[in-house]
Order: structure tokens, then C-alpha cells, then sequence
């Protein structure tokens, strides 16, 4: 087992080159001179020719195609590790070279090599080490596609996020795609709501020939509309599948065109549009970057979509509320005046003279029924001003605010005996003082009016802090709430109709109050009863910001 020095140069010996068969890497033997003189099997596999082969003859020819692995380009002699180790006697550790073989394929190759001394101690030759990575650098390229496509499709999503109005997502969604895939034109279609036709809802860089002639285009007559109802990608080039393109295109400069689904919630909700002057084919790894791009600006399109319906919505019901407090206050001035008009004449009638009983006891009725209607009246007004007209927001003291409004009531409470008693600290927030004391008022003055014939009647006002908000309820004992009516009467006009309230006089109008000034604060309200005789808890929340 030995290396001989010739005037030639190296000699391998058998015995030598039967030992590097049972070493996995490839191995490679050059004399002073960088010829290679022995090589391996595993060698003769990487680079892709028979145990047969003249080394001497092949040898330049072998080693001329190792290339640079970043810029393709053939390495020149000096440069290849076999022959710096000759120039320096020094080892060259590993490093990264494309083999071009014969036969057209093309490996990822790592080589180390280290000289041969003769017994003059005269470097004689070296010996090189091959690995071949080609594995290893293809999952490599693999990683780094993906992270770009990750990094691609991020940008978009962080672009198209920023705004949530149609067009500019629309436009963003054009521009992006064509700078990610180094396109030359680009175009966003969507079908119309019948989903019979398609549309060019947002292009760049294309003629009007071709956006006219796609514009309203049938869905079943271009590949546009077919990308759109089979929901997947298409790849057209010049020499391939042209023929689907509209007519404008045949005379564009385009040589290929990438149509992919924008896909919302699984369904394709409309088409993108790549054009490109090269003639490309699009690779696996481009075509998940592309379905996923789709994806992000599909969401995007449908999340705009539903800003703008929203929009929509709430400018109608801006609308309609509009109307409802023109006609609300339209129809209560029309009430109000019969109604004044009815309480004086009652009123001068009382003035004219002596009167039978009778006559007293029915201009009575008028007068109190007036009141009654005027209140009513006043309440619907009051009810129709609430939210409409800018309120202004103070620091208020809740628990001055309630003891303000139980002192109003004092008398009310006193006529029914009823035991008043407050439970936890009220706070004090940033609210609008006259609405939310009209809350307590209305809640408190409905637990008075519903004891019932309860011998004792107790009421509870409470405050509990619960986080990011405050807890507030009146709990009374009175004659309670049937579980059909926990929703309906928050609805204006519905009240309780028991024989326990047939004689409780109301608006029906209390706790739609409640509601409204509750739910403009930003908080909830609801009641809580176990049914007839068991009295009922009234809940409302309000924000601490």
C-alpha cells in the first residue's frame, strides 16, 4: 500500500486505491502537476464516469467542470483547490464547488485536499476529499424560497392591512403583486354580485384595447372567469395555451400571463392578473408563493368589502334615525298643541262657576287624562333627544348622584315604607351626570311603583368594580318579573300586563330610557327575577374609560 514517486509524477498502487473503496467520500489523487491519478468509486460516481476511464487523458477535462456555485462561471486552474495546495504545500479545507458533468447533470460538490511529500520530503502530489452536498443544498435553496415567499407574503398582508378601503387595497394588491414577481403589468378582476360576468376593478401597465375588451366579459368566455370558477392557478405562455387570451393580447408585447384565484374563507372571490415580457415558467415553489399571495389579498378585498357595507348600513340608519326623530318630534308638537288646548278650556271651565258634581268629576277626568298625555308627550321627546345632540362628559361622584336621586324620591319612598340600603363603593367616572342620573331615577322609581302589597318593602342600590368596568343594580322585593318579559319590556311601550299591574300607572317608556343611555355609554343592562312575588334585580354596567 504505498504512493510512488516517479519523474512523471504519482503513482497510485492497487493496493492503495482497494482501501479508498471502503471510505463512503470520494476520493481523489493528483501528481505535482495537478493531474489526477487515482480516483475512488465514489469519486467515479460524482463525477459520472466508469472505472475504465484515462485519468491522464480525462483528467483536465474532469476538473474543468467544477464551477462557481453562486455565479455559474467555469473555476480557473490556479483557483482549484488540488492546485492552491501545490502552490502553498498547505492544506485548503473545504469548500463549495457546482460540478457540471458530461452527461448535462449538475451536482453540489464540498472538496478538501492535503499534499503528498516523497521521501525528499518534495511535495509529490495531493489528495483530495469530495462530499457531495447536493441534498443538503437543495433543501437549503428550499428553505431560503420559503422564508422569501414567507417574507413576500407578509409584505403584502402588512401593506394591504394598513387600509381597509376597497380601492386603495385593490390598487396595493396590483402594485405588490407585480414588484414581488418582477412583473411588467398586472390587473385585479371580480365578477359581478349575479356572478355572470367579470370586471377590471383595479390595472397597471395594460392598453385600453385589452381592458375593454375584458371589461363585462362573460365569466365562461376568458380564463379569467375559468381561473375564477375552477380556483386554481394558470400558467400561459406565448408557446403554450395562448390561444386563451383575449385577441388585444396576441398584439401586446406580454409573452406570459399568471392567472390565480383571490381566495375569502375558501372561496375564490376573484382573479389576479401577472403579465410578463419574458417568456416564464412557473415553478412549484412560485406557484404556493402566488396561491398564498391570492389568499392574503382575497381576505383583504372581502374585509374592505364589509367595511364598506358597513359603512353603508350605518349611514342608513344614520338616515333612518334622522327621519325617526323628525317625525317623533313632528308628531308630538302635533299632539302637544290639542293637548294644551284641551287642559285650558277644562281649566277655564273649573274657573266659570259653580258646577254640578258630575260636571267636576269629568272635567277632572279631562284635565288628569291631559297630564297624562303631556307626560307622555314630553317623555317621547325626552326619549328621542337622547344620543341625538352632543352631551357633555364630567367627572361625576356616584354615590352624591344617587343620594340625589333618593332624596327627589324621598316622599315617594316614605308614602311606601320603603327601607333603602347601599351595598359596595360607588366610584366616580367620566360619564354624562343627567343621563345616567335619569337611569337610577327611572330604575329606582319602577322598584317603588312594583312593591306590590309586600308589608316590607326593601330596595338595594349597589356598585361592584369588575376589572374594566362597573357592575351597578336595584334590587327590590316586590311583586318580581314572569321570565317572558326579562327581554320585551326594555322595548318602548311594553310593560308587564299582570293583575298585580293593572293599576301602576306608566309610559311604558322607563326602561327604554334605561337602555338607550346604558348602551350609548358603552355598557349593557338586564334584569334578573325568579318570577311572580320574588322581586327583581336590575343590572347595568358602565365603562371605566
Amino acid at each position: 500500500m504505498s504512493l510512488e514517486v516517479k519523474n512523471s509524477g504519482l503513482i497510485v498502487s492497487e493496493e492503495l486505491l482497494r482501501l479508498f473503496e471502503g471510505i463512503g467520500e470520494g476520493m481523489i489523487v493528483t501528481n505535482r502537476f495537478g493531474e489526477i491519478v487515482g480516483i475512488n468509486k465514489a469519486a467515479e460516481k460524482i463525477f459520472g464516469v466508469s472505472k475504465d476511464v484515462n485519468l491522464h487523458k480525462n483528467s483536465a477535462a474532469l476538473l474543468k467542470g467544477l464551477c462557481d456555485p453562486n455565479t455559474k462561471k467555469q473555476v480557473l486552474q490556479p483557483h482549484l483547490p488540488f492546485n492552491q495546495t501545490i502552490a502553498t504545500e498547505r492544506p485548503v479545507e473545504s469548500r463549495e464547488f457546482l460540478l457540471k458533468r458530461p452527461d448535462g447533470k449538475q451536482l453540489y460538490v464540498q472538496i478538501s485536499t492535503s499534499p503528498f511529500f516523497g521521501d525528499d520530503r518534495v511535495l509529490a502530489g495531493t489528495l483530495g476529499i469530495l462530499i457531495d452536498v447536493t441534498n443538503r443544498r437543495k433543501l437549503e435553496e428550499t428553505l431560503t424560497q420559503r422564508n422569501l415567499q414567507l417574507s413576500a407574503i407578509n409584505r403584502i398582508a402588512t401593506l394591504l392591512n394598513r387600509t381597509i378601503d376597497f380601492r386603495e387595497v385593490l390598487e396595493y394588491s396590483v402594485r405588490q403583486t407585480m414588484e414581488i414577481f418582477t412583473g411588467d403589468a398586472g390587473a385585479v378582476l371580480l365578477p359581478d354580485k349575479a356572478g355572470r360576468r367579470i370586471f377590471v376593478a383595479a390595472s397597471a401597465n395594460l392598453s385600453e384595447d385589452f381592458l375593454s375588451e375584458v371589461h363585462g366579459s362573460e365569466i365562461a368566455s376568458t380564463v379569467f372567469g375559468r381561473v375564477l370558477t375552477s380556483d386554481t392557478v394558470e400558467s400561459i405562455s406565448r408557446t403554450e395555451n395562448f390561444e386563451l387570451m383575449p385577441r388585444s393580447m396576441k398584439r401586446s408585447p406580454f409573452a406570459s400571463v399568471v392567472v390565480f384565484p383571490l381566495k375569502a374563507k375558501g372561496k375564490a372571490v376573484g382573479v389576479g392578473a401577472l403579465f410578463s415580457e419574458a417568456e416564464r415558467v412557473l415553478e412549484d415553489s412560485q406557484r404556493e408563493i402566488i396561491e398564498g399571495i391570492g389568499t392574503v389579498i382575497g381576505a383583504a378585498i372581502e374585509n374592505s368589502r364589509l367595511h364598506e357595507e358597513t359603512i353603508q348600513k350605518t349611514r342608513l340608519l344614520e338616515s333612518k334615525n334622522r327621519e325617526l326623530q323628525q317625525f317623533t318630534y313632528a308628531i308630538t308638537h302635533d299632539l302637544k298643541s290639542p293637548i294644551l288646548v284641551i287642559e285650558g278650556f277644562a281649566r277655564e271651565l273649573k274657573r266659570s262657576g259653580s258646577l254640578e258634581v258630575e260636571q267636576d268629576v269629568l272635567i277632572e277626568a279631562i284635565m288628569s287624562s291631559s297630564a297624562r298625555l303631556h307626560s307622555l308627550v314630553n317623555d317621547l321627546l325626552d326619549l328621542a333627544r337622547v344620543g341625538s345632540v352632543e352631551a357633555v362628559v364630567e367627572e361625576t361622584d356616584l354615590a352624591e348622584l344617587v343620594n340625589r336621586v333618593l332624596n327627589d324620591l324621598s316622599i315617594r319612598l316614605t308614602e311606601k315604607r320603603v327601607k333603602v340600603s347601599l351595598e359596595g363603593t360607588f366610584p366616580k367616572l367620566d360619564i354624562v351626570a343627567r343621563y345616567v342620573e335619569r337611569v337610577f331615577m327611572n330604575l329606582i322609581d319602577n322598584a317603588i311603583k312594583y312593591t306590590g302589597e309586600q308589608p316590607n318593602p326593601q330596595l338595594t342600590i349597589g356598585a361592584q368594580d369588575k376589572g374594566d368596568h362597573y357592575l351597578f343594580f336595584v334590587r327590590d322585593n316586590g311583586i318580581g318579573i314572569p321570565q317572558e318579559f326579562h327581554e320585551r319590556i326594555f322595548a318602548i311601550f311594553q310593560r308587564v300586563k299582570t293583575s298585580d299591574t293593572e293599576k301602576v300607572e306608566g309610559s311604558g317608556l322607563g326602561l327604554s330610557f334605561v337602555k338607550k343611555i346604558v348602551e350609548l355609554s358603552g355598557g349593557s343592562v338586564w334584569v334578573e327575577s325568579a318570577g311572580k312575588g320574588k322581586g327583581a334585580t336590575f343590572y347595568f354596567t358602565l365603562p371605566k374609560q
